[in-house]
């Protein structure tokens, strides 16, 4: 059996004046079509031999477009559809059916692959619906059917000299080949960690990111309302959950969000205890170390300074770490930015605040900046410098990494349940959400400058609220990294007793 999806992405003039404004951020495609061909063997009985498409879904929020068609030979699929700005997106599936009496396995996947100029501001992918790669040798036995995704996006580009400019016209292919099993068919082990935690989750329209989580404000597996309709929404764990432990590399983590190409971000927590994931205090940490030594500069908020050609000490520990510990499993890893948001103004009381405490505390400056402030209501995953960026490529982020591990910002730890400390009487304290430690841990979100040039970063307090402190203090280092976005677990619940496995 032969299978392809062809697509061709044009840039539409017909809104010519809406594009010249749009192309300031991003620039237009038309995905013209797709298709999923198969071609029946001669030399098997066709009553024996019945591998065919059914049920095409398109995704929510999804660009408006010409309806995916299915041939009239069931071997095919078609669509057409015109995107115009950044994250705009469209996602069908198409389930592939074995209605006969023969196994079939996977021969092949061929698949278009973008050049390094259409990376930098386009994604195409073909994956089974659970975001899991469709590898040779997966079997379909008769019966069981399959449901491939396939999304064209437009990336939420940084640096927009990277976006193409003028008509654009790219032609992409792929094609599946089935054939008959000859006993190598290997039946695929369907656990998405993705898939798992999306089966759990809810959208967070009734939660107050301004008070700490609670039974009653924010307390399991939730998606950030505004990300629902992007390829990838985000799916974060709030409150005192007690299902986001998994192990993997020989260590314990904690899930604390997904990532916007599906990925699973984590915090380390320790190493397992008889298959158990139950650390606290200083095991939870891979040691205690200052951010930077020095604190009479602010660019030693920095997780790297100097133009980025130089460490901080906190990065330092981190890499030594993972040198020692996780590169045997890089593959398992994605590289997802991590950020050090460094953009700031200027205001009286201190020299200057930067942008993660504008979020936590408001606008005002001053010395009486917290009390007369609200903590934080709005959620940023992102920054806007890319020197801000942290990536082992060059196409998502500075490029300066030399390992994918990072930190917690102060923005996730919102999420996760956490606030800010604005006075003794309404401290924001919180010992009830799953990244209280009983310690004082960093983050990598910068805080404030001092007029005397003492440079602050933001951490989490040791009685759970979010505050900040001198970078030249001493607090616990918890790396940060993603699993990438096909991950699988082999067993498990995620619970504390029977954690997620990802890795024997």
């Amino acid at each position: 059996m032969r299978s392809s999806f062809r697509s061709n992405t044009k840039r539409s003039m017909s809104f010519f004046v809406i594009i010249l404004f749009v192309l300031l951020m991003g620039v237009g495609f038309a995905y013209l079509s797709q298709s999923l061909k198969i071609n029946n063997t001669a030399t098997i009985a066709m009553n024996a031999w019945n591998v065919h498409l059914e049920n095409v879904v398109v995704r929510d929020g999804s660009v408006a477009a010409t309806a995916p068609i299915i041939g009239n030979d069931k071997i095919s699929v078609t669509a057409s559809v015109t995107l115009s700005k950044p994250l705009d997106f469209y996602e069908y599936s198409v389930d592939v059916v074995n209605e006969g009496t023969l196994d079939a396995k996977l021969d092949t996947l061929i698949k278009t692959t973008l050049t390094e100029e259409q990376k930098k501001y386009l994604n195409y992918t073909i994956t089974y619906k659970d975001h899991t790669e469709i590898k040779q040798n997966d079997l379909l036995a008769p019966g069981e059917r399959e449901t491939i995704r396939i999304v064209i996006e437009i990336k939420d580009v940084v640096d927009a000299s990277v976006l193409p400019s003028g008509e654009v016209t790219i032609n992409l292919s792929g094609q599946l080949n089935y054939v008959q099993d000859d006993g190598k068919g290997i039946k695929r082990n369907t656990n998405s960690l993705y898939e798992q935690i999306a089966k759990e989750t809810q959208i967070d329209t009734s939660i107050n990111f301004g008070a700490i989580s609670s039974d009653t404000n924010g307390l399991g597996v939730y998606t950030l309302e505004r990300t629902v309709n992007t390829a990838n929404p985000v799916l974060y764990y709030r409150g005192a959950v007690e299902n986001n432990n998994v192990i993997f590399g020989g260590f314990c983590w904690k899930i604390i969000r997904t990532t916007e190409t599906g990925g699973i971000k984590m915090i380390y927590n320790g190493t397992p205890t008889d298959g158990m994931c139950n650390a606290t205090g200083d095991a939870t940490e891979i040691g205690k170390s200052a951010f930077n030594t020095e604190n009479n500069d602010p660019k030693y908020v920095g997780y790297m300074y100097d133009d980025n050609t130089k460490d901080s000490t906190i990065k330092g520990v981190i890499d030594e770490w993972f040198s020692n510990n996780l590169v045997d499993y890089l593959s398992y890893l994605e590289d997802t930015p991590f950020y050090n948001e460094r953009d700031y103004v200027e205001g009286e009381g201190y020299l200057i605040s930067y942008s993660p405490r504008q979020r936590m505390w408001g606008n005002k400056m001053g010395q009486d900046y917290y009390a007369e402030t609200v903590p934080n209501t709005t959620i940023k995953l992102g920054a806007t410098e890319k020197n801000d960026i942290f990536t082992i490529s060059g196409n998502m982020g500075n490029g300066t990494l030399t390992y994918p591990v990072g930190l917690l910002t102060s923005d996730e730890a919102v999420l996760a349940g956490a606030r800010g400390w604005i006075s003794d009487d309404n401290p924001g304290k919180n010992e009830s959400y799953y990244l209280y430690t009983g310690l004082l841990y960093w983050t990598s979100s910068p805080n404030y400058v001092r007029v005397d040039g003492s440079t602050h970063m933001i951490y989490i307090h040791n009685t759970g609220y979010i505050g900040g402190t001198f970078v030249s203090d001493i607090g616990g280092v918890r790396p940060v990294v993603s699993l990438q976005p096909t991950t699988v677990f082999i067993s498990g619940n995620g619970s504390s007793t029977t954690p997620y496995t990802i890795t024997n």
